[in-house]
């Protein structure tokens, strides 16, 4: 697994964002926060599960959104093991080919996305090449009332689950349960 400040500058490169930015974090965004970072910017039913990417900032002091269809690299060389739909869009599951010894496994997780047509379970990745991109979560084909007060961003975690979970069982409803697998801060892989 590359280290967290490798792969976000993989995501500005594969998205033209610029030398230099800086990735900015709302409280919610964060890995456990019990807030969100959207809407009434009330509470979580859950402690959050990851870190969620959307807000930079440029040299020149700007601050932006990535974009709906923003490319979306493979953090480390790996395997796609399952994908799933979630709450915003599709999930991608990959093992990464760097494991640990012991009764579990450690998994990189991407989610709120469209993946590439390429992307199957079974299908090996390597390390910055575009998996998916962000989902239009904006519902922009929809009316106005349809439209979510959420901006397009990934969602990204590292989820530590028993090495015999079912592949069709890696999904939210399994990620979700903190008494069943272990929720890592990405910041600090």
């Amino acid at each position: 697994m590359t280290r967290f400040p490798l792969y976000l500058a993989s995501l500005a490169s594969a998205n033209n964002l610029g030398e230099g930015i800086q990735w900015l974090f709302y409280p919610g965004m964060l890995a456990d926060s019990k807030s969100k970072w959207w809407a009434d910017f009330g509470h979580r039913h859950a402690s959050h599960e990851g870190i969620d990417l959307c807000f930079y900032q440029r040299s020149d002091g700007t601050i932006r959104h990535i974009e709906t269809g923003a490319a979306v690299p493979a953090w480390s060389n790996g395997t796609v093991l399952h994908i799933c739909e979630d709450f915003l869009g599709h999930t991608l599951v990959v093992e990464p080919d760097k494991k640990i010894a012991g009764p579990t496994r450690i998994l990189e997780v991407f989610s709120h996305l469209d993946p590439d047509k390429s992307m199957a379970p079974c299908t090996r990745v390597k390390a910055g090449q575009i998996i998916a991109r962000t989902s239009d979560i904006m519902g922009n084909s929809g009316t106005q009332a349809q439209k979510p007060v959420l901006l397009p961003h990934l969602h990204l975690s590292c989820i530590e689950v028993p090495a015999h979970t079912p592949v069709t069982s890696l999904n939210w409803t399994l990620f979700c349960l903190r008494e069943k697998v272990n929720v890592l801060n990405p910041v600090f892989m």
